[in-house]
């Protein structure tokens, strides 16, 4: 498996054209198309703050100022990242037919669908940007973790990518929890809240949700004094690598073959 990652960079093109096909095929059907993955989290965004900032008048403290690009910065990611949750059951039946004549590594198929919510997110970033300034707030020397953040957060989406398509050959039940597990990140994640309402001695327990930290490194672009010691993106960092591993296995590490399955 780790020989079939290593062959992933060289059939790169295979994998452009690929993601360039799902882009189309999503939203073809749409008059709109493309614009409606960045509109929704824009109109959630814009929701949540009218929410929160108007209706529940104290629920300035729950988050950073400028809330409403708190809430961007947040809810961009969380999207793609909730994309590869919801979609990456169904990625060996979607493509069984062709995975059993295709030269690509069984990974590929998951894994296209992290790269396509990569694309998705990286046409996103001028919004986050627009908003940060209209917003009020402005670049800090934290956005130097920017590209951090993305390399960690594909990372973690291929983890949870390759975990749950394995998973699924063998539970196709795991379809049905992935939107419980959407919902349990969305609100187990900072994107609404921020780890200083928590208590000091409860705060590096926060971190063994990979996906904090990664939130983290994003938002340091405009908030560096979120950042917290390196010991608790170390707990971040380590909970994605044990997810990518477990994913490698699920996927690879069976005595049945994939195809068979398929």
């Amino acid at each position: 498996m780790i020989s079939d990652l290593a062959r992933l960079p060289g059939r790169r093109r295979t994998i452009s054209l690929m993601v360039r096909q799902d882009l189309k095929q999503m939203y073809r059907r749409y008059r709109l198309g493309f614009v409606w993955t960045l509109g929704e989290p824009f109109l959630l965004a814009i929701l949540m703050w009218v929410v929160f900032t108007f209706i529940f008048a104290g629920g300035r403290g729950i988050g950073l100022e400028p809330f409403i690009v708190f809430l961007i910065t947040g809810l961009y990611p969380f999207q793609w990242f909730s994309q590869t949750i919801r979609k990456s059951p169904r990625s060996f039946r979607r493509f069984g037919d062709v995975l059993q004549s295709s030269p690509l590594p069984a990974s590929t198929w998951p894994l296209r669908i992290v790269f396509v919510g990569l694309a998705e997110f990286l046409l996103s970033i001028p919004i986050i940007l627009v908003f940060i300034f209209l917003g009020g707030a402005s670049l800090t020397w934290g956005t130097v973790l920017f590209p951090v953040a993305i390399v960690l957060q594909i990372l973690l989406c291929a983890g949870f990518a390759l975990v749950e398509a394995g998973l699924a050959l063998r539970w196709p039940d795991i379809e049905v929890f992935a939107s419980i597990l959407t919902r349990a990140f969305f609100w187990g994640s900072p994107i609404l809240w921020s780890q200083k309402n928590f208590p000091d001695w409860l705060q590096p327990y926060l971190y063994l949700n990979p996906f904090h930290g990664v939130l983290d490194f994003y938002r340091a672009s405009v908030w560096p004094e979120v950042l917290q010691p390196w010991t608790s993106y170390a707990i971040s960092f380590g909970v994605i690598l044990v997810i990518l591993v477990v994913g490698i296995w699920m996927v690879h590490g069976s005595g049945l073959t994939l195809r068979r399955k398929v």
